[in-house]
């Protein structure tokens, strides 16, 4: 018999087909994972645009364009600055590790997924949903997964720093600072908001006059930390050292 034509035979040889046939991003991670050097350029390449990315949305709020001002060591550190951004690129991994398993799983292992399914809960791990396919597109289930969290991840970030930006500019976020200008004996009349800094700039939010300006890091003397005038009148005071008691009159007298 033929064994084009042997339904047994193309049964046989398609889990075969299917294991050799692994999308490009199943690909890479293995290498990645066996190459964990790999890994964290990875993992640092992804961060670091992260923090580019959200800068942009966060001064964007502020009408500065923050690109302009960056040199660039700051585009090699943007995403250090603020650790959410590595959790967040965490939480997409382990989102896409989680919701690509079983795809995954079915891709190398079909033998093994046709038992499972026999049971109940099989069939809810490895769901057969018709419709749901990502061959129109010319993408494997694994490769859409990740663009899917991905692009979440990026704008969960445009959101996050959208909402912080907000709160600045109302006035409920945001570290006060009172700031000294270089060749100045006082301070600024008004506090204002640190938006952050840069290698040559100190990016300052004035709420009085609602504006945002980027100061030279060499025009500033002094950045200090706003202390409300209640906190320092509060503060308690050194007790005075206590007075001697006084003799008595005849005690003085008789000496």
């Amino acid at each position: 018999m033929n064994v084009e034509t042997d339904p047994a035979a193309v049964t046989a040889a398609e889990p075969v087909a299917r294991r050799e046939a692994a999308p490009w991003v199943t690909q890479a991670w293995r290498r990645m994972l066996r190459e964990p050097s790999l890994l964290f350029t990875a993992a640092y390449v992804l961060v670091s645009f992260l923090g580019l990315w959200a800068n942009y949305w966060f001064y964007r709020g502020f009408d500065l364009p923050i690109l302009e001002y960056m040199q660039a060591s700051d585009y090699l550190v943007a995403g250090l600055r603020d650790p959410m951004y590595a959790l967040l690129l965490l939480f997409s991994v382990l989102l896409a590790l989680l919701v690509s398993w079983p795809e995954t799983f079915r891709r190398d292992h079909p033998e093994r997924v046709v038992e499972l399914r026999r049971r109940w809960w099989g069939r809810l791990v490895f769901m057969d949903i018709r419709g749901f396919h990502w061959k129109g597109v010319g993408l494997a289930p694994e490769t859409g997964i990740v663009l899917a969290v991905f692009w979440g991840v990026v704008m969960a970030s445009a959101a996050y720093v959208t909402s912080k930006a907000g709160y600045i500019r109302d006035g409920s976020a945001g570290n006060r600072v009172v700031v000294t200008l270089a060749g100045d004996s006082q301070p600024q009349p008004h506090s204002a908001r640190l938006l952050g800094t840069s290698g040559a700039f100190v990016f300052l939010w004035w709420p009085d006059s609602r504006r945002a300006e980027a100061v030279p890091i060499e025009s500033i003397a002094r950045l200090q930390t706003w202390v409300a005038p209640a906190a320092v009148a509060a503060k308690p005071v050194g007790k005075p050292a206590p007075r001697p008691a006084e003799r008595p009159a005849a005690e003085a007298a008789a000496r």
